[in-house]
């Protein structure tokens, strides 16, 4: 196996381990290891995908007090021990969003 770099796990599902992630709570991170899509990365830390993340509804549009939507979240370099990548296994290489039901609550 050659050498991993970290631009390949852009775009795959991989397993973050977090360290004393508890000021992530805040936004629904409240396990310390999670499966997520990596949608990219930079100096501060791994842009990952959440596929229902809860907003406040301010259209006012219906009943509901919250709605769900698609967003990008930044974990900082500081939270996170470990990266698990699985090149090459179904299903964790380029995964399609819409076949998968990954992230957190």
């Amino acid at each position: 196996m050659d050498m991993m770099k970290i631009e390949e796990v852009v775009g795959d599902l991989i397993l973050i381990v977090l360290h004393n992630h508890e000021p992530l709570q805040k936004i629904g991170i409240d396990q310390d290891k999670i499966f997520v899509q990596v949608k990219g990365y930079d100096e501060n830390g791994m842009w990952i995908h959440h596929p229902g993340f809860q907003v406040p509804n301010i259209t006012g549009k219906g009943r509901a007090k919250t709605k769900k939507l698609e967003a990008s979240i930044l974990i900082p370099w500081a939270f996170i021990v470990s990266l698990v990548h699985f090149p090459g296994a179904e299903g964790f290489d380029l995964p399609s969003p819409f076949d998968l039901n990954i992230g957190f609550k």
